[in-house]
């Protein structure tokens, strides 16, 4: 990953274990919630204009891409210390 994360103005390497290992819930519960909300806009995007029901999923897919690869490094991040 090239992007330096940051949560509450403090980078990965700043934060401490119970830190990281919250922002880890956080970022487990964003993704939870994420994939519900993109569901349902997806499938009332369907019912209404089909043609364009894609694109909330694709938004909701590449960010919830995201979330994961953050949670990511800030597992590998965990396992360092």
């Amino acid at each position: 990953m090239n992007r330096k994360l940051s949560y509450d103005g403090k980078t990965l390497e700043e934060m401490t274990t119970n830190e990281l290992k919250a922002q880890c819930r956080v970022n487990r519960n964003r993704v939870k919630r994420r994939i519900v909300f993109f569901i349902v806009i997806t499938v009332l995007t369907f019912f209404s204009v089909p043609f364009v029901a894609p694109i909330p999923g694709a938004i909701g897919a590449v960010t919830t891409f995201w979330l994961l690869q953050n949670n990511k490094a800030i597992q590998l991040e965990l396992g360092r210390r």
